[in-house]
């Protein structure tokens, strides 16, 4: 009787299968780095916005599914940690930007402001240089071809250092009622310079001259420049 070997029995197994990966985990990790970095750059980093939301939505959808994967968890926390950052220095970076031209602006002013001198006519202004340098001569009625006309001169001197360019505003009054609004203007008189406008920009009509018993040219405001 022959004996007939039999054929060892082994146990069923799963065949090994490949680690999951966690692409979404690498994803919010690259979109956070790229936040991150874009967010220290004012004004550009605007676009921080859709990086960093992205990268946090992939972040914590990568953190959950790291638990499944076993993998991805620290990529997920970085991702999650750079998002939430560049957020943050979104504000910072400009906030410092815009204080920083915000006092450049001022700057500017400061230095605008030096050589651009206006004045309001008035008692509380009477000290003020500007005020120094013009004066009305002549605020007349006089008649002319077409009747009565005004006839309005403004003489000037420059009293300044350099040379100045003057602007002057100000008003017609007839019998104390006010008619019209002048303007006068002086360029580039050099220091001690003089000047008369006897053309300052002005055009009243004859029918509010006809009844003016007394008539007044002030000045309400006086700007100088050394442009």
């Amino acid at each position: 009787m022959s004996h007939v070997p039999t054929q060892p029995v082994h146990p069923d197994y799963a065949a090994p299968q490949p680690p999951k990966g966690n692409g979404l985990a690498i994803a919010g990790l690259v979109l956070g780095i790229l936040a991150l970095v874009v967010s220290f750059i004012p004004i550009v980093n605007v676009v921080v916005w859709p990086l960093a939301i992205l990268g946090l939505v992939f972040g914590g959808v990568g953190l959950a599914k790291s638990k499944k994967a076993g993998k991805g968890k620290g990529a997920s926390i970085t991702a999650l940690v750079t998002s939430i950052l560049s957020i943050v220095l979104f504000f910072v970076m400009n906030a410092v930007f815009f204080k920083a031209v915000d006092e450049v602006v001022k700057e500017t002013q400061k230095e605008l402001d030096q050589s651009y001198d206006s004045a309001t006519v008035g008692d509380d202004a009477k000290d003020n240089p500007v005020l120094k340098d013009f004066r009305i001569s002549k605020c007349d009625i006089v008649t002319g071809d077409l009747g009565k006309e005004l006839a309005l001169h403004v003489d000037y001197t420059n009293n300044g250092d350099r040379r100045y360019s003057y602007l002057l505003e100000g008003e017609v009054l007839a019998d104390g009622k006010k008619i019209s609004d002048f303007m006068s203007t002086a360029d580039n008189l050099a220091p001690k310079q003089t000047f008369t406008d006897k053309e300052a920009g002005i055009l009243v009509s004859t029918e509010k001259l006809d009844t003016a018993k007394k008539v007044e040219c002030k000045v309400v405001t006086a700007h100088r420049n050394d442009f």
